[in-house]
């Protein structure tokens, strides 16, 4: 039987299976859902776990030798195995089918590792130990689910949180759900049945750093280029890794050229908006950023930042915060930056 993360809660209240499979890239997911499998078997009555990781020296007779000794601490036996490769080979194909054809067997294995592929799910290990199993594939969450994913984790810390907010989580932590789910606790610590809105997730990710990459970008598009400039060498004196804000410059630009480019074709902005799920709040930073460039203005930007990115990478920099601080200033709409900026980039 197939089940995703979200459908795990529902299916604990049954008896486990004897054999569970946990595999997928996404490792929050994939240790949640252990973590919450290993606390089911016990409760069911696992009391003794046992762990092994597979290499090509494990000995596949360790599992069959399990199951049929008697244990002194406990009746039923949760047996992980993890499988960083998913392919057992020719012995433990035949151990696995073994394990599910046993008879009156109620200990419980464990089987987990990374993201499957064709190779693995076609295989005839795989099949035959998929009719008798629970098999739950963890795919990252994509960018257009990952809201709702957010609206779960925090339903259940119990947090009355606005759409807005939910959408500035899903800007903040795209790709990186551990850290999501650290700052929901976060949040449901420091603000306990309060509403939270856009501002109290702001204050909370401002206090992190004294000065913070989303600051200046939100500065850039707002035409705070004093700001801007002071939060750069803030920045700087915090040693944040330069490529993160060349990530965070182009990312922003490439929004504008959406935005841009829709805007003289006569398209809907605010139907962009929510393509792009730009919450409202931040809506009106790209109208300002909008008066002041154009389309050409904004792929000189994109040409400045991939000047940079393979400079950065290939030559070194010794000084990466002087270019940066150059395609900064290009948010200005400055034609004679401009001018200077195609001769360098070219």
């Amino acid at each position: 039987m197939r089940i995703y993360p979200n459908q795990l809660e529902r299916h604990i209240q049954q008896p486990l299976p004897n054999v569970i499979m946990v595999f997928g890239d996404e490792p929050y997911q994939v240790q949640q859902a252990l973590d919450t499998l290993r606390q089911v078997a016990k409760q069911q009555g696992c009391e003794e776990r046992i762990r092994w990781t597979h290499d090509n020296q494990f000995n596949w007779q360790l599992l069959m030798d399990e199951a049929q000794a008697l244990s002194l601490f406990a009746m039923r036996k949760l047996i992980e195995l993890e499988m960083p490769t998913a392919k057992p080979g020719r012995d433990g194909s035949k151990m696995l089918q073994q394990w599910c054809a046993l008879p009156d067997n109620e200990h419980i294995l464990l089987l987990w590792g990374g993201k499957l592929g064709q190779e693995q799910t076609k295989s005839k290990w795989f099949k035959e130990v998929d009719k008798h199993a629970w098999f739950i594939p963890v795919y990252d969450v994509e960018k257009d689910k990952l809201p709702n994913w957010l609206r779960q984790q925090c339903q259940q810390q119990g947090l009355n949180i606005t759409a807005n907010a939910i959408e500035l989580l899903a800007h903040l932590f795209e790709g990186n759900l551990l850290s999501a789910a650290q700052e929901i606790t976060r949040l449901s610590l420091l603000y306990p049945n309060q509403p939270i809105d856009v501002v109290e997730i702001e204050q909370v990710v401002s206090d992190q750093s004294r000065f913070t990459v989303f600051q200046l970008v939100d500065d850039l598009l707002l035409g705070n280029f004093d700001r801007a400039s002071h939060v750069l060498q803030r920045l700087q004196g915090e040693e944040l890794e330069p490529v993160i804000i060349a990530w965070a410059l182009q990312k922003e630009a490439e929004i504008l050229a959406q935005l841009v480019a829709a805007q003289q074709a006569g398209q809907s902005i605010d139907a962009l908006f929510k393509s792009l799920r730009i919450w409202q709040q931040k809506q009106g930073l790209y109208r300002q950023a909008m008066q002041r460039l154009n389309s050409q203005s904004i792929e000189i930007i994109l040409s400045s930042l991939a000047h940079f990115d393979l400079s950065y990478k290939t030559n070194g920099l010794k000084h990466p915060y002087t270019m940066l601080a150059h395609c900064c200033a290009l948010f200005t709409g400055d034609p004679r930056l401009q001018s200077l900026t195609k001769t360098m980039v070219a």
